[in-house]
This record gives C-alpha cells, structure tokens and sequence, in this order.
C-alpha cells in the first residue's frame, strides 16, 4: 500500500511539475481488453491512460486500473501524420506487450523498447502478431 502510495505521489508531482513548465502534453484513453506489459511491468485490462510529457525527451505516463508506471519512449518518426490515435502492441501466444503509441495528425510517435520478456519470446521464435488499438485524444 505504501509503495503504491509513494508512485502515486510520485506521478502526482511530475503532473504539477509539469504543469508549471512549457513543455507539450497529451492525454491518450483507451479500452484495453487484456492484461499488458508495458516497460516490464503487468498492467491490467480495463481503462488506460497514457499522459504523454515533453518536447525532447519525452515520458509516457501509464495508469491502467491501479497500476501506474512512468516510461521513457524512442521518438519514431514517419513520413506522414497518423490518421488516428492508437495503441499498438505486440502479441506472443497470449501475450501483450505495450510497443507504441501513435496520436492522430502526427508524424512523430513513441515506441517503447522490448522488455526482457519479450526479447526471450522473440529468441524462441515464438511468433509475434501486432495489434492496434483506437484511443481518444483527451
């Protein structure tokens, strides 16, 4: 319960800080309908959000039920914008894996790098499946 508390506390601050800053944000929501790792951790199904902070180096704050983690995305970059805001994961026999995260009329996206996890699925030739999934800008 502490623990939780502290990385509450810890996300809570980071959101005020920020708030003071000029820095851009985007809030991402989406349904997801399975359990997911993102950044090594397990988050549950259900409600997502996905606070994107920052111009340079930007983080990724997750929250999906009680779950909260802060991850610190590879900006990718594409010849033309998103046409929607979407969540894409990696699937291994059951297995999620949080890869990416797109925002609709953008050309600039985020991906998460493979967690060890998923970096052992890939050595076995465990075969992968992208997924996408549509997300509301907020």
């Amino acid at each position: 319960m502490k623990k939780q508390a502290a990385t509450l506390l810890i996300l809570m601050l980071a959101v005020l800080t920020g708030l003071v800053s000029a820095q851009t944000r985007t809030m991402i929501t989406a349904q997801v309908p399975f359990d997911y790792y993102a950044n090594g951790k397990m988050m549950p199904a259900g409600d997502c959000t996905i606070i994107i902070d920052g111009d340079g180096q930007a983080r990724l704050w997750i929250a999906s039920g009680k779950e909260r983690m802060v991850a610190l995305p590879n900006s990718t970059e594409s010849l033309s914008p998103s046409e929607g805001t979407n969540l894409l994961f990696h699937e291994y026999q059951g297995r999620y894996f949080l890869a990416g995260v797109e925002r609709r009329g953008e050309s600039r996206g985020y991906e998460l790098p493979a967690s060890k996890l998923e970096v052992e699925l890939r050595a076995q030739n465990v075969v992968e499946k992208d997924v996408t999934l549509v997300a509301s800008l907020r």
